[in-house]
């Protein structure tokens, strides 16, 4: 895909377009933001159009030898980094600084391309941050993160920081739609994605998924759920942390139709999950805001250094006690930032 024909990301095209127009790219950039909303699509489309050899308009022109070469995976002035197990490695960095020591063959420059920047530990952060204060010639580097602040500061500090945001929810809409999916399911489907083309297109591929009716069986029967089974649920998504954010958006949603029914008084509201949403009745407005407002509490800290596994044991604990009418269990609210 050409640089200018990404969407969803307008704001982070037009800063790199803008850079390919003036002939003034940067040695060095740091493209950060949430997972799957196009960063590492972006990053290629971006080293494919410094490659051009016909550049016009602050894009490739996807027809000259470079650009071809690029498309078949055989352009001699790219290389990609990504993790080796679960970091990159020193090693890594060594053997990348050997072969981008030579002039580029091809186009006017090189480009690296590195994936999830952030695993990188101290001695290749600090093996990368040697070669970025001494560039071997003209060289441009393309670090990718969904976590910026996992990326060493004096690194961050000779990048030029790109901003990836979720994409919009009318870019992901109109996408499901492009999918064929049926006009019911898109609101739903929107709201499932969170902004992740990744996610989208598994939606698409996948259609409603077994996750949203598994979490309203596990929130309708939460009452007469004991201890043991609640820290069997919290082990089945041990370190499964995408498992875990789906779960609880799922259980937002459901929280968020039952708590309109409970409040509309009979009258038709704008639900989400119709199809699944039976059980309003079963538990009081004041006890569903303070249901909705646990689960979102802890979607917020799963994105933190929180513990995943505890985290799923505190809200399932403190949502049986709403559930039964009981005190939130007071033990519970100090695991939540372990």
């Amino acid at each position: 895909m050409r640089l200018l024909q990404i969407t969803g990301q307008e704001r982070a095209i037009r800063q790199l377009s803008r850079g390919l127009l003036a002939n003034r790219v940067a040695h060095a950039y740091l493209f950060s933001g949430p997972q799957g909303v196009g960063k590492k699509t972006a990053a290629r489309a971006f080293a494919q159009s410094v490659l051009c050899l016909e550049r016009a308009g602050g894009d490739a022109c996807a027809s000259c030898p470079a650009c071809r070469q690029f498309q078949g995976g055989s352009h001699p002035d790219l290389f990609s980094l990504s993790p080796e197990g679960t970091t990159l490695k020193i090693e890594q960095i060594r053997n990348l600084q050997k072969r981008i020591r030579y002039r580029p063959y091809l186009s006017s420059h090189q480009v690296v391309l590195i994936e999830q920047a952030e695993t990188m530990q101290g001695p290749s952060a600090n093996a990368l941050l040697k070669i970025l204060e001494e560039p071997p010639g003209p060289t441009v580097f393309i670090l990718i993160t969904d976590r910026g602040h996992g990326i060493l500061p004096t690194i961050r500090s000779r990048c030029l920081p790109v901003y990836f945001q979720p994409v919009p929810s009318g870019e992901i809409a109109r996408f499901l739609k492009e999918k064929g999916v049926s006009a019911g399911h898109v609101s739903l489907l929107t709201l499932l994605a969170d902004g992740r083309w990744d996610r989208a297109a598994r939606l698409a591929a996948e259609g409603l998924p077994a996750g949203r009716e598994r979490a309203r069986q596990v929130l309708d029967g939460l009452a007469l759920t004991g201890d043991s089974r609640i820290f069997q649920l919290a082990e089945e998504w041990d370190k499964d942390k995408e498992g875990i954010a789906e779960f609880f958006d799922y259980l937002t949603l459901l929280l968020r139709d039952r708590l309109l029914i409970a409040g509309a008084g009979g009258a038709e509201v704008p639900v989400i999950n119709g199809d699944i949403t039976g059980g309003a009745d079963r538990w009081p407005l004041p006890v569903l805001l303070t249901a909705l407002d646990t689960v979102m509490a802890a979607r917020r800290l799963l994105d933190t250094n929180a513990s995943a596994r505890l985290l799923v044991e505190d809200t399932l604990l403190k949502l049986r006690d709403l559930a039964r009418g009981e005190p939130l269990t007071p033990l519970t609210a100090a695991k939540v930032n372990l």
